[in-house]
């Protein structure tokens, strides 16, 4: 019987056609061999070889691709990423990198000078933390500058806004009021009580639900324009966190046949029972547009004060001591809950934003409660960046996935402990006590909120350096294989596509990057490791110039 088998084996693999493409003089990093592969054969969009060199897969027809003892790595997966609202934020002012206050007001007072009469000045993501003199803006900075053009830049964690006087006054916000409403706050001078144009969480909506919808065309136009950037960055797949209202631009995106990379799609909406109609009509296409779950919010963020924690921050103001951030609306009121449910009976996998340790906390119990078999739902809790410290063990018990994004540590390591003291900044990006807690870690970028490149993630988790030059909670630290796997088969594994993508295995899609150098060497240059090439379903979509 074994015999007959082997025969009958290697009569089909005698008989197997060559391969549509082969890599060859590679190193191939497969997730799942030990050391480096030389070779492999595609046909189909699949792998169907990966090892050593065998000539029977290279026929007159076969594209030979030499890699030139390069590094082929998977296709990266990018498990938090915002792809339209980062396709549109390319064409709007940008402020990430700005250094004080003068180039701030500068910047913005030369991107208001360009446009028409009335137009909405968009964009920011402005963090001040790098500043000599890291004071927060305020509207009279920019009222000069900017007149009648409405204002609302983001802060770079996008969980507050900056905003003008002319858009409070489209909003009708004044001495006078409105409250803060619920899972926000509008930042008021404790002495006038005026705005100061910060508003924080949902009082950033009392401003942006003034500002015009871009049409359908836009919106693909951004998606197109996002896609470019991601796969120049060698990203393939992301999971994309668009809003509900925004499904029918993805629509129109899956009819293109062209299509250059996987988006696989987890919308917010506030009713999750009524969204789910909606995915239920959803005309993708399947393996490339897919709406796989749904995104909710928990709490802030940590830059802007409103991460959710269990003790209050420090250095508070002394009209707020107590004051340790807030959950988001709809969390206390059991809103969240019944969206849990309706999830569940939609058979849709969710994913929560919760930031800091005491939503993380209600998180996991929340999930308990709802998930008869919580492993199984792969729920996965969007940043998990500050846990308590008993907590962490129960995502690996629990089966809750970690999705983080490693280039926030090099961005909030610089102020963190200032916020949260020393402690409690031992169980924050607990990349290494999760994994050695049996959790799974799956890693993206948050783009635009902060750069897509996927190296500079890597080099975060891998080296625990900060923006500063400095190393912040290096006991933290993974080793470069192990910041690979939460970007290739980890990350597929969150998707619910581990059978599919994240590894260069016979069976999988021949989705992989071709690198200019190797994560693996010592001491790499982190930012010059870029894709030579890059090809999803074994075509190539992007090559460097």
């Amino acid at each position: 019987m074994l015999a007959t088998h082997f025969v009958a084996s290697c009569l089909f693999l005698a008989a197997a056609p060559p391969a549509d493409l082969v890599i060859e003089n590679a190193r191939i990093w497969s997730d799942g061999l030990a050391g480096f592969a030389s070779f492999a054969a595609v046909r189909d969009g699949r792998f169907i070889h990966v090892g050593e060199r065998e000539e029977r897969w290279i026929g007159p027809a076969t594209l030979r691709l030499d890699a030139q003892r390069r590094l082929v790595i998977p296709g990266l997966i990018d498990s938090h990423i915002h792809m339209l609202g980062g396709g549109t934020n390319l064409a709007q002012v940008q402020l990430r990198d700005v250094a004080d206050k003068e180039e701030f007001i500068r910047t913005v007072a030369q991107w208001a000078s360009r446009l028409r009469p009335g137009q909405w000045i968009l964009g920011g993501r402005w963090s001040v933390e790098s500043w000599a003199s890291p004071q927060s803006p305020t509207r009279e900075w920019l009222d000069e500058a900017t007149g009648d053009h409405p204002l609302f830049l983001s802060r770079m964690d996008g969980h507050s806004a900056l905003v003008n006087s002319a858009a409070l006054r489209l909003a009708g916000i004044t001495r006078e009021g409105p409250a803060d409403p619920v899972g926000g706050v509008i930042d008021r001078d404790p002495q006038t009580g005026e705005p100061t144009g910060i508003l924080r969480e949902s009082a950033m909506h009392l401003v942006s639900r003034f500002i015009p919808e871009p049409s359908d065309d836009d919106k693909v136009d951004a998606l197109h324009a996002a896609m470019q950037h991601a796969l120049a960055h060698g990203i393939t797949a992301v999971s994309d966190i668009p809003s509900i209202g925004d499904l029918r631009a993805y629509e129109r995106l899956a009819a293109d046949e062209a299509l250059p990379m996987r988006l696989f799609l987890y919308p917010t909406a506030n009713d999750w029972e009524s969204a789910a109609l909606h995915v239920r009509r959803f005309s993708g296409r399947p393996g490339w547009i897919e709406v796989h779950g749904f995104k909710a919010y928990l709490d802030g963020s940590l830059g802007s004060r409103t991460a959710m924690m269990r003790r209050p921050f420090l250095a508070n103001r002394p009209d707020r001591p107590e004051w340790r951030g807030l959950f988001a609306e709809g969390v206390e009121d059991g809103t969240f809950a019944r969206n849990l449910r309706a999830a569940r009976a939609a058979g849709l996998q969710v994913i929560v934003h919760a930031i800091g340790d005491e939503a993380n906390h209600f998180l996991l119990n929340s999930l308990v409660t709802e998930f008869p078999d919580l492993r199984a739902a792969r729920c996965r809790s969007e940043h998990a960046q500050h846990l308590l410290p008993e907590d962490i063990q129960r995502f690996g018990d629990l089966g809750v996935i970690a999705s983080m994004q490693p280039y926030h540590k090099a961005d909030d390591g610089r102020y963190a402990e200032a916020i949260i003291g020393a402690m409690r900044s031992r169980s924050s990006y607990a990349y290494k006590s999760l994994l050695d807690a049996g959790a799974v870690l799956a890693f993206g970028s948050d783009w635009p909120v902060v750069s897509i490149d996927p190296m500079l993630g890597v080099e975060a988790a891998v080296t625990g350096r900060i923006l500063t030059g400095e190393t912040w909670q290096s006991q933290e630290n993974i080793t470069v294989a192990e910041a690979l796997r939460c970007y290739t088969s980890r990350a597929a594994y969150a998707l619910g596509r581990d059978d599919e993508i994240g590894r260069i295995a016979p069976g999988y899609r021949a989705d992989f990057v071709i690198l200019n150098a190797s994560p693996f060497d010592r001491s790499p240059d982190w930012k010059a490791i870029k894709p030579v090439a890059v090809y999803v379903d074994g075509v190539k979509r992007y090559e460097a110039r």
